[in-house]
């Protein structure tokens, strides 16, 4: 996903369409807690380039399957994505934030793409039909439901000596 400048000009309308299944190397996730893989990955759009300005505007869009873990167990999940996204990138010297801009005379999408997936990872995800949730010494991991029962039986100590407290009849 890598076009020059010169690929723009012999296009017709200085528009390149693409639709690509791409795959991204495990090493690149080596680092990340957030996110563990990619499978499936499709990107399609159509960049165009602007010659009075010198700058292309790529209209994107992305979906497959990212694997990340599950916050409780650590275990991988597959969740499905998509996300589209309209880019500028700049083969001149730019000055806004939202513009790449171009080193040399090829302009490269993948990195742009990788941190458009990058923003879609979630937060928090729980793998479904957990039965047994982890625990070791001195500590374990409770449900949310298990937890709030729990709270509601517990006595607040300042008011426990009224436990103790009878009314006389």
């Amino acid at each position: 996903m890598r076009w020059s400048k010169a690929q723009f000009l012999q296009s017709e309308n200085r528009t390149i369409s693409f639709d690509e299944e791409i795959c991204f190397e495990e090493s690149v996730f080596a680092k990340m807690d957030h996110i563990r893989g990619l499978h499936d990955v499709r990107v399609s759009g159509t960049a165009r380039f602007e010659e009075f300005s010198n700058q292309v505007t790529a209209d994107i869009h992305a979906e497959g399957i990212m694997i990340v873990p599950c916050s409780i167990t650590m275990e991988d999940v597959e969740v499905p994505f998509e996300t589209s996204s309209e880019e500028v990138f700049a083969f001149d010297k730019c000055e806004h934030e939202d513009v790449h801009e171009i080193k040399g005379d090829v302009m490269e999408l993948l990195p742009v793409v990788f941190q458009l997936i990058l923003m879609e990872v979630p937060l928090k995800v729980v793998k479904e039909g957990i039965k047994e949730y982890p625990k070791g010494k001195d500590w374990e991991v409770v449900k949310e439901e298990d937890y709030q029962k729990e709270k509601r039986k517990e006595i607040d100590p300042r008011l426990a000596k009224l436990k103790e407290f009878k009314a006389e009849e």
